[in-house]
């Protein structure tokens, strides 16, 4: 039996909400719309931690973060972990990254035999200020306002140079099957569009569901990080959000041309992935970015398309990023890496088999009361449950069917539900255990990052930015 071609479109920061196919009514995205189309749509598909490196270290080991204390996106694979592409390569396969995977530290394959185009974000620990992003300086951490607009940027740049390098690359025969990586930036903030999609999305993005008035639930929890902006400001924020999202679907589809015509010309059979890593907030709750739990930040679209996978099937049971090693081991026939958090989705892709006892778990963490609060979700059925530990008496319970905004928490109105949710939350979840690897983690990388700074140690991989993207928006 042919072990078919693989090619995973992994981008960055996508609110799974706003794509066309997810019935958002503005933004335009007919790649991703007719991927969707000839493919299978996994409609309750979350992020295994709402939070870049974390999320894409579960997506490599296919484990949930809490395991090595990865919180934080100073977290590293250990150089001697398997990942599920070094059990495809294992299996005869080329695999090739293609751009962003945000790893830390000397290894900057952990399995890929190919890359091109490294990351534009830090090789190590301590040198995030090392590149020059000119007037979007730290944007894309804590000041994500200071340069909102329409023009290039960083970000923009960078993409241009990951799709340019993956098209090539598809441009050209290759000998051994392929398991190709194509990693974007966008749409992760700086909030910076082309000018014409900023001027296109600008005054038309849907208003805020989820305000102070339309909730009815305490959001103390995340009091340190709601931030009121204007209204003109948030407009201008999601108006070049929408615009990054819209050429995020023009570049996959600029992609995945290539790709039918490489699987054409080499007579090969293939399968098309589209993901990302966790969502963005871009408001909601007056929060921004990501680390939380609502489906803005926790849930992520989900897209196979290709030989054998059913055409126009959506799945309505929740699966997780985890989810991505086990399956992509499956279709190739490669071995499992040790100890898999995640669930192989081959049934669900080739049979439309559906279980609807399964439930997915995500984690991440939050400051409460001045300390570290470790938190879990869990999706199953129409149910979502949240909770942070010693922060109990802010549980949430919503019901995703009647409530997609997450607007109302039913968690007294529904005992039972609550109940077996968070005893199945809670199974196995060592609070204490936990953060004493965390603790030592942290401990790590504070030294890491003293190291990093003295040492000046040359990034010779990382993404050197044009200076033609160092210029202020022309559109603001």
């Amino acid at each position: 039996m042919e072990k078919p071609d693989i090619l995973v479109f992994m981008s960055d920061q996508h609110n799974a909400m706003i794509c066309g196919y997810a019935g958002d009514k503005i933004i335009r995205t007919p790649n991703m719309d007719d991927l969707a189309r000839c493919g299978t749509v996994f409609d309750a598909a979350y992020t295994s931690f709402p939070l870049c490196v974390p999320a894409r270290i579960s997506f490599m080991t296919g484990q949930l973060a809490h395991r090595n204390g990865f919180i934080d996106n100073a977290g590293a694979i250990p150089e001697d972990q398997a990942t599920f592409i070094h059990s495809v390569a294992a299996e005869g396969y080329e695999t090739v990254l293609c751009g962003r995977m945000h790893f830390l530290g000397a290894d900057q394959r952990h399995g890929f035999t190919k890359r091109f185009v490294g990351d534009i974000t830090p090789q190590y620990w301590g040198t995030f200020d090392k590149a020059d992003w000119g007037c979007y300086h730290r944007t894309n951490n804590d000041r994500y306002f200071d340069t909102v607009g329409g023009g290039d940027s960083p970000v923009l740049a960078y993409d241009r140079s990951v799709i340019t390098a993956a098209v090539d690359y598809l441009s050209k025969d290759h000998d051994k099957p392929q398991c190709v990586v194509v990693g974007t930036y966008g749409p992760h903030s700086t909030y910076v569009a082309p000018p014409d999609l900023y001027s296109e999305y600008l005054n038309i993005t849907p208003q805020l569901a989820a305000t102070d008035q339309s909730i009815d639930y305490d959001m103390s929890i995340y009091k340190n990080r709601r931030e009121k902006i204007p209204d003109d400001l948030l407009n201008k924020v999601r108006a070049a959000y929408y615009g990054m999202i819209t050429t995020i679907d023009s570049q996959l589809g600029e992609v995945r041309r290539a790709w039918d015509a490489y699987l054409k010309r080499q007579n090969r059979k293939g399968i098309f992935v589209y993901l990302s890593d966790h969502g963005d907030q871009i408001g909601e709750r007056y929060l921004f970015n990501k680390v939380t739990f609502f489906d803005g930040s926790a849930k992520i679209p989900l897209i196979f398309a290709g030989d054998g996978i059913k055409a126009g099937v959506r799945i309505k049971q929740p699966v997780s990023l985890l989810d991505i090693s086990p399956t992509v081991c499956q279709i190739t026939g490669a071995e499992l890496p040790p100890e898999q958090d995640g669930i192989g989705l081959a049934a669900a892709l080739f049979d439309g088999h559906e279980d609807p006892k399964r439930y997915v778990i995500s984690e991440s963490r939050t400051l409460g009361n001045e300390r570290m609060c470790l938190g879990r979700m869990i999706r199953q059925g129409k149910w979502k449950y949240i909770t942070y530990s010693s922060l109990e008496k802010y549980d949430l319970l919503f019901d995703m069917e009647k409530d997609p905004y997450e607007l109302h928490n039913c968690i007294k109105e529904e005992p039972a539900i609550a109940a077996d949710l968070y005893k199945k939350i809670t199974d196995g979840w060592d609070i204490d255990s936990i953060n004493k690897i965390v603790q030592n983690k942290i401990k790590h990388h504070k030294l890491l990052a003293r190291w990093g700074m003295a040492a000046n140690v040359e990034e010779e991989e990382r993404y050197v930015i044009p200076e033609s993207a160092l210029k202020p928006p022309v559109v603001q």
